[in-house]
């Protein structure tokens, strides 16, 4: 479900923005929008790198969701600094940074939740639960990039 979303994001978007356009209504630049934008946002390449290791590989996935993590810290640093800045209501800002911030708890616990894995029956499962944490939380950032900033 969650790749799906992903996949018609941008359509979406393009549906917008055509619409938007034919409304006669002025259009963003996507320069004036959230603070993260494409080119600073990772990809999936982290996750790519990590999502089908092992339970043998368990230290080399725990190095790559713990940069995952770092990844996202930065993102939502760029996102308060980019807070810090604005100036209109900052009411729906909030509300979507909200759950940028949830995601991030989610992601800590399940990375933290990977040391209590013992044997290789449960290892896929937790670290899907890890995969499942860096979508929300780029679903969460990309959801940013969508709320007005000035």
């Amino acid at each position: 479900m969650i790749a799906r979303s992903r996949l018609c994001g941008p359509a979406l978007a393009l549906g917008l923005f055509a619409a938007l356009a034919a409304s006669g209504q002025p259009v963003r630049d996507p320069a004036a929008v959230a603070g993260v934008d494409a080119a600073q946002a990772p990809t999936d390449a982290g996750w790519s790198a990590i999502e089908h290791d092992a339970y043998d590989q368990r230290g080399h996935f725990e190095r790559g969701a713990r940069r995952l993590s770092a990844t996202l810290d930065d993102q939502i640093r760029a996102l308060r600094e980019r807070r810090a800045t604005m100036t209109v209501d900052t009411k729906d800002w909030d509300f979507a940074m909200k759950e940028v911030n949830e995601a991030r708890v989610l992601l800590s616990g399940r990375i933290s939740d990977l040391a209590k894995v013992t044997n290789p029956e449960d290892w896929a499962s937790a670290r899907d639960r890890v995969g499942e944490a860096w979508r929300r939380s780029q679903l969460a950032v990309d959801g940013m990039n969508g709320t007005r900033t000035s």
